[in-house]
């Protein structure tokens, strides 16, 4: 495998693709008629792909690379994403995708590769909380994901996972899990080394190197990194850009995966610090844009375009915010939380305790009656304040979410939910953007954007309407991979050009321990953080 030996040829490439970006020349202007000739095979010729590749960008919308009007975005577009709007405009287009609910980025991202809603594959939260109430843990492991994932399906095809959450452990042949340490004094790349692929570490201590010394070292001055620990290597943007150099490192490899997932997460840390509608916010989706074109030009170098079916697709939707709600400081002030007094945010033990997502929460409690008691306490603040409404428990099942939680909450637009345990109901909100929404109550606006091209996707398709959900058992169908034969998410047959058939039923997955129990899993992993802390 021939990683470490390009990476000097890699960062120059990345470098010169910069510069165009910089420069407002749009990347796909560079090609030649011939490679121009293999994108034409890719969408045009017969038969199913020998790859496919799967992106997310963290909140991507359709709006995001259509034309305001809605319409395919044609030559000298002025789109945010032009190089996204052109695989739209030759390939298929999803209007409103449906993420599962709530709108959380692990969630949704367990959803796309299982094609099971939450209730099912266990991954209800971007954090679990332990039996005891008093830690969050985030869902890295693996082990709390269940059901047949697409790399399980791929076992001897080959899968290259990269940033993709609750990966950590899984019999991927090529990873970089989507973990961070908590100590900050600890290095992201020290944390991943023993968590990924050697080849892979490889690589990234090299483009780390680069990106540490010269004139990117004071351009990164004061960014804050992926793992949100101060300034040490990477930040969101660097990582996403080394994510993108390791997949062109594949691909120009004698590996050849058959399932490819990369997680960009860039726009997500600028909408959260600058919002929507904000310059900042749209320089990261461009960027995103050269990300997905530099991608695509080394699937086109390496002479694997043409047989390859490229997936692009938004995990959740953000909204903008501007008041928090602290829902948990009414369940103090009754005595259905007690706090730790060693700690201002800490829960010693509670009896009901609501846990944010962003524009939604959960509300669990020990008992009927201790739900009960919330429910009217959480009743009383929803009326006085005018900032959320109850989402009764009936809604929350036929939606598939947390079965353990007893009700939900919903924000109304431009509020959002903290787990601060002291202090005012309401509060300015530090975030300017949240996901995690209720889509069943949201609609159109609690939906993101797809783009799905190339070998085995149909051309100039226009999906109205569909769901997250689907998505796995689609490219399944494309790969000729079996997931669970109870899916819930259903092929989206009306987009392919072809497809393979399934090889015969094998032996299920492990799944979360010897039995199946997230809570007790969660529990053995320890870690995580106090319960009352906000993200």
């Amino acid at each position: 495998m021939r990683f470490r030996a390009r990476v000097d040829g890699v960062l120059v490439g990345a470098a010169a693709l910069m510069v165009l970006a910089c420069a407002g020349i749009d990347p796909a202007t560079r090609r030649s008629g011939e490679r121009e000739d293999t994108r034409i095979r890719a969408i045009r010729e017969a038969g199913a792909p020998r790859r496919v590749v799967l992106v997310t960008v963290a909140g991507l919308e359709s709006g995001d690379f259509l034309e305001p009007s809605g319409f395919a975005a044609g030559p000298g577009n002025t789109t945010r994403m032009p190089l996204l709007a052109e695989l739209a405009a030759e390939g298929t287009t999803g209007l409103l995708v449906r993420p599962p609910a709530p709108g959380s980025s692990y969630a949704s991202h367990a959803t796309l590769v299982t094609g099971l809603r939450p209730s099912r594959h266990g991954v209800v939260a971007d954090e679990g909380m332990t039996p005891a109430g008093d830690r969050a843990v985030p869902y890295w492991d693996s082990r709390l994901l269940r059901g047949t994932t697409l790399w399980d399906a791929a076992l001897g095809r080959g899968a290259l996972a990269l940033g993709w959450p609750t990966t950590e452990g899984a019999r991927i042949e090529l990873l970089v899990p989507d973990s961070a340490p908590d100590d900050p004094q600890q290095s992201w790349l020290e944390f991943v080394r023993r968590r990924s692929t050697p080849q892979l570490v490889e690589s990234l201590e090299a483009i780390a190197k680069q990106d540490l010394s010269g004139a990117s070292a004071r351009s990164r001055r004061g960014s804050k990194s992926a793992a949100g620990g101060g300034e040490s290597w990477p930040t969101p943007g660097e990582r996403d850009a080394a994510f993108v150099e390791l997949a062109c490192g594949v691909a120009e490899s004698d590996r050849d995966p058959s399932v490819w997932l990369i997680r960009l997460v860039e726009p997500s840390f600028v909408l959260a610090t600058h919002g929507h509608g904000s310059r900042e916010h749209a320089d990261a989706l461009r960027r995103a844009d050269v990300r997905i074109g530099r991608l695509v030009d080394c699937l086109e170098a390496a002479s694997r375009i043409a047989d390859t079916a490229l997936f692009v697709v938004g995990d959740v939707a953000y909204r903008p915010v501007h008041t928090e709600i602290a829902p948990n400081t009414a369940l103090v002030r009754e005595n259905l939380v007690g706090r730790d007094p060693r700690s201002k945010t800490g829960v010693r033990s509670w009896l009901a305790l609501s846990r944010s997502h962003g524009r939604s929460a959960y509300v669990y409690a020990k008992d009927a009656e201790n739900a009960v008691a919330a429910r009217r306490v959480l009743e009383a603040e929803a009326t006085r304040s005018g900032a959320f409404e109850i989402v009764p428990a009936a809604d929350l099942a036929a939606s598939g979410v947390d079965r353990q939680a007893w009700f939900g909450l919903a924000a109304r637009p431009g509020y959002g939910f903290g787990n601060a345990l002291t202090g005012p109901l309401l509060r300015p909100s530090e975030p300017r953007s949240r996901a995690g929404g209720f889509e069943f109550r949201e609609g159109s606006a609690g939906t993101v954007g797809l783009v799905a091209w190339g070998r085995g996707v149909r051309s100039q398709i226009r999906a109205p309407e569909l769901a997250l959900v689907d998505i796995a058992p689609t490219i399944a169908r494309l790969l000729g991979l079996r997931l669970d034969d109870d899916v819930d998410g259903r092929p989206l047959v009306g987009i392919l050009r072809a497809s393979q058939a399934l090889p015969p039923p094998g032996p299920k997955r492990i799944g979360v321990g010897s039995d199946g129990d997230v809570s007790r899993t969660l529990e053995e992993l320890g870690g995580g953080r106090d319960t009352g802390r906000d993200p």
